[in-house]
Order: C-alpha cells, then structure tokens, then sequence
C-alpha cells in the first residue's frame, strides 16, 4: 500500500472524524445550553440524545472501519477507481445529517424522519461499496449493513406512516422519543451482533 493511498484515506477520515465531533458538540450544547439549568432538560431530549448517540456510535465506528478495511489493511484490486472518493462524499453525507439531527433534539417527529433519511443515506451507501467492488465478498459487513438499514428504513416509514407522523406532527414528545431510543438499540444491537467480527477483528 503506497504512502499516498494511506495518507489520503487518513486524511479523508480526519474530515469525517470533525464532522462527527462538531454533531457529537452541537447536540451536547443542545442540551444543556438552557437559562434555567440541566434540570430543565425535558425527558423526552434526553431519549432522543440517548438514542442520537446509539445509532452515531456504530456508524462512525462502521465507517472508519470499512475505509481500514477496503483501503489499507485488505485493499481489494477490484476496487472501481474513484470508489474511494464516492466513499467520503457519502461518508460526509453521513456526517452532515447527524449534524443536523443534533439540531432537533426537541423536535421528536422531525428527528424520527430525518433519522430515516440518515439511515436511508447508509443503504445507498452500502449498496454502493458492494456492487462497487470495494468489499471484502457477499459476507461482508458493507452488504449486512445496506439489509439491516433497509429492513430498519422500510418498518420505520411504515408505522410512522400508519400512525400518521408527519414531519411536523404535534406527538406526545416523551412516547415518541422513546419508541425512537429502542428502535435505535435494536438497529445498533443487530448491527454489532451481525458484524461482531468486522467491528472486533482478532488479528
């Protein structure tokens, strides 16, 4: 693997690594920045933060890991030549929802809908390293992800749609909120228990 390659996917993660950091900032500050203190905080914020974080955390781990994997530690000769930047713009994409989902930790019908876009986002990705060649085969983590993501996306939409959650519905903020936090938990439990070893290698 060429010095270049390296420092450009390090480079390249540096990038999505901020991104992460100022949404990971932003939605800190959203919640405590309030005259009357963190006792303040509606229930409700906090499920939503819980459940922002739940779902960041494996994406970005996700993320970093698959650019290791495709890039530098297995690179695949089959790799489509600019995949990688196609990766990163994607990649970015990513960074920029959770930006904005920070923005809307008050807001439960308009974080549960811009979560799917997220999510959908990740499927398109997913497809995207898969049939682009940059996984590792048909058993990658790459593909799981894109049908885990899809199954979470097309159930989601679908009893949003039943209960008749528009963007800007007025919902019970603390039930809404926290039918997202453990919609969240069993997206990012699936995620981990499929992917385990992609997540954890042991070499």
């Amino acid at each position: 693997m060429s010095n270049r390659r390296t420092n450009s996917v390090r480079s390249l993660s540096n990038l999505y690594t901020v991104i992460i950091g100022v949404a990971i900032s932003l939605s800190a500050v959203q919640m405590v920045n309030r005259e009357s203190g963190i006792q303040a905080i509606p229930l409700s914020e906090y499920l939503l933060f819980f459940a922002f974080i739940i779902t960041l955390v494996p994406f970005y781990h996700g993320a970093l890991r698959h650019l290791d994997d495709a890039y530098l530690e297995n690179p695949n000769p089959q790799i489509r030549n600019g995949a990688l930047i196609v990766d990163i713009l994607l990649l970015i994409a990513h960074g920029m929802v959770f930006v904005v989902l920070a923005l809307l930790l008050d807001k439960p019908s308009e974080f549960a809908w811009i979560l799917l876009g997220l999510i959908a986002i990740d499927v398109i990705w997913g497809a995207f390293v898969y049939f682009g060649a940059s996984t590792q085969g048909p058993g990658g983590a790459e593909g799981k992800w894109a049908l885990i993501n899809f199954i979470f996306v097309l159930l989601s939409a679908v009893m949003l749609i039943i209960l008749n959650i528009t963007f800007q519905s007025d919902v019970d903020a603390t039930k809404m909120s926290f039918s997202v936090l453990v919609a969240c938990l069993i997206r990012t439990l699936v995620d981990y228990i499929a992917c385990w070893d992609f997540y954890f290698p042991n070499d």
